[in-house]
């Protein structure tokens, strides 16, 4: 492999390599998953501590008040039904970033202490792009104490033994996949869909989000993707928007149905958090929760007034529009009283294998070349 254009190297260990765009860290790691773990515990050993004492002790039990117990029992349902590979990976971490294994499966939960919060989609292509390569883009949003946790956004490209190297971006220390890529340029992001599937949710589940990390690995094509949600149901309702070089779709994910969404016209798709699929038969009212209807009516009405101009630059514009001002973005002046903020931001070009990220307040927007991070191997 060769390293990445842009890309600060820091350091590394055992076959893995630490670099930084900007303030963003981006973990390299090769091997066996146990190995890549190990790698990730050492070249990020700074940040899982500091993240741990931050979020885990210092806010959650000692500000929130829960208790030790509860979050591990919490941390534990996540990670019991775990895949063994996932499993070795957090144990390898665990040996060499100075966590405990209990402190390693509680910070991997740092998003199930609370409630779920909602995001924003944008998927453009075709005659939204004027032919240039498709682009997609995304808003995660969360309450606003996770503002601060996100400065330890990471970018962790994983270049397994067996399997398609991809790159996730979560929190430092989160082995699951929000948004991915890989090297064969399908990308995918999950929204909450809480307000069309409700609060419906199976324990004896694995995970999706560990699942999507998976499917990541296992799918090199839309149409793997899509056999992959013809096959696995989740434990939660969810909507994840993906694409590959050329098209999006967008899968409107409940625990017991899943219907595959084609887009908003042509070459257009823009999801929130409620179903916007026709045939499920759902008329959602403005007050459904998290603004979803406000917001996918004004990405709309943004992408349809850029139509044919949508590039990197416009993408970013799109998403730091705030709500106010038209866009989707949660405000981050306190100019609105809600607990909501967008706590970072992800721009990709599948066929380039590009990503670029925002944490507003904290890392403006900076790019990751994932080509030259990714193994080259034969393909199929």
């Amino acid at each position: 492999m060769s390293g990445s254009a842009g890309l600060e190297m820091i350091s590394s260990f055992e076959g893995g390599r630490l670099y930084r765009s900007g303030k963003i860290n981006v973990p390299v790691l090769q091997g066996s998953y146990r190995q890549m773990g190990r790698q990730y515990g050492y070249l990020l050993s700074g940040e899982l501590k500091s993240l741990y004492k931050n979020a885990v002790v210092d806010h959650f039990q000692a500000l929130r008040g829960l208790s030790d117990d509860e979050m591990n029992r919490t941390a534990m349902s996540l990670y019991r039904f775990y895949p063994r590979r996932f499993k070795d990976m957090i144990n390898g971490m665990a040996e060499t970033s100075g966590l405990s294994l209990k402190e390693q499966i509680m910070l991997n939960a740092i998003e199930f202490y609370g409630l779920m919060s909602g995001c924003s989609g944008i998927i453009a292509w075709g005659d939204h792009t004027y032919g240039e390569a498709l682009i997609a883009g995304r808003n995660y949003d969360w309450f606003e104490e996770y503002v601060e946790f996100a400065e330890s956004l990471t970018v962790t490209v994983f270049n397994p033994d067996s399997g398609i190297s991809n790159a996730i971006v979560t929190f430092a220390g989160v082995i699951y996949a929000t948004t991915g890529l890989n090297a064969e340029g399908v990308f995918l992001e999950l929204n909450n869909g809480l307000p069309s599937g409700g609060s419906l949710k199976y324990d004896d589940r694995v995970p999706a989000i560990v699942n999507l990390l998976a499917s990541l690995s296992d799918c090199g094509s839309l149409d793997e993707l899509d056999a992959f949600f013809n096959t696995t149901r989740p434990d939660l309702t969810f909507i994840i928007n993906a694409a590959d070089r050329t098209r999006g779709v967008s899968y409107e994910w409940a625990p017991f149905e899943h219907r595959r969404r084609s887009g908003d016209g042509e070459g257009l798709l823009i999801s929130t958090n409620h179903f916007a699929d026709p045939s499920w038969g759902i008329v959602l009212q403005d007050q459904a929760g998290f603004e979803t209807v406000r917001r996918r009516e004004n990405l709309l009405s943004l992408a349809h007034g850029r139509k044919g101009t949508i590039d990197v630059g416009a993408m970013e514009e799109m998403l730091d529009t705030p709500m106010d001002k038209g866009g989707a973005t949660w405000p981050v002046d306190g100019s609105v009283r809600t607990p909501y903020r967008t706590t970072y931001q992800i721009i990709a070009v599948p066929a380039s294998l590009q990503l670029w990220l925002k944490v507003p307040g904290f890392q403006d927007w900076t790019g990751v070349e994932l080509k030259g991070l990714f193994e080259e191997r034969p393909g199929f």
